[in-house]
């Protein structure tokens, strides 16, 4: 871009008159760790919001039926490890005493 006498050409950082460094106020600069703990709060907030407004929860019912599956599931499954870890034991006995 060009410049004209009235608004001098401003590169990378330079004044082109004064030829010193263009600095932003001490006003304007942020202490790092107040943006961090800002971008912490706001993500705290915004977590808060999604999870009471927005979220979709399941019912006290559904939550519990979801719950009698898992147990049903796991006592099977654990029921069938058992049989298969019985057998296995059972099968090497009789390997081993041959």
């Amino acid at each position: 871009m060009g410049s004209n006498p009235a608004s001098p050409a401003n590169i990378k950082g330079y004044d082109l008159i004064k030829f010193n460094r263009c600095r932003t106020p001490a006003s304007k600069t942020r202490h790092p760790l107040k943006v961090k703990m800002r971008k912490f709060v706001n993500y705290l907030k915004e977590s808060f919001v999604e999870l009471s407004q927005k979220a979709t929860w399941p019912t006290w019912a559904k939550l519990q039926e979801s719950a009698v599956q898992v147990l049903v599931a796991t006592i099977v499954l654990a029921a069938a490890l058992f049989v298969v870890d019985f057998a296995f034991q059972h099968l090497m006995t009789a390997i081993y005493t041959l």
